[in-house]
């Protein structure tokens, strides 16, 4: 990759960052997400499935900022995932209205391959690049993440 412009805040410099910032969300996804639509699973459904193994017990509410769906749209999936066995009820943390939810042994046995893919793909790039570059990567997406959302994640450092 070319040395940073200086002037790297330029509106090019912004949308090649976004350019390549989609691309990479897109090849990304790309990597666990053949094996889910074997299932007829959705990205929403992936999503709720991968933060619910990163964050058992989330509620809906809460799935709905990690997620970014609405409460409609995220009720259809969590319910199609319950009826097909991935997803289930979890402990309870003191509010008896809030459903927390959590993956069961079906689910984690799904989400494993896609997930190993998607590390498999980062841990390639990762080692070609170095530390100092994942560091830099990590920072920005942590940026780019709402505190609100990043409050939420297990081990989030940044």
């Amino acid at each position: 990759m070319a040395t940073l412009s200086p002037l790297f805040l330029r509106d090019d410099e912004l949308e090649q960052a976004l350019q390549l910032f989609w691309l990479a969300e897109r090849d990304l996804m790309e990597a666990g997400a053949r094996i889910l639509e074997r299932r007829n699973l959705a990205v929403l459904d992936y999503l709720i499935l991968f933060f619910l193994l990163r964050r058992p017990d989330s509620t809906l509410a809460e799935l709905c900022i990690l997620t970014g769906a609405s409460k409609q749209s995220l009720s259809r999936h969590v319910a199609k995932l319950r009826a097909a066995g991935y997803v289930g009820a979890g402990s309870a943390r003191g509010d008896r209205r809030a459903k927390p939810l959590r993956l069961t042994e079906a689910g984690r046995e799904l989400l494993a391959p896609a997930i190993a893919a998607q590390k498999r793909h980062l841990s390639r790039i990762f080692r070609d690049l170095g530390a100092p570059a994942v560091e830099g990567f990590l920072r920005v997406l942590a940026g780019l993440a709402e505190a609100r959302t990043r409050r939420l994640l297990p081990g989030a450092s940044f």
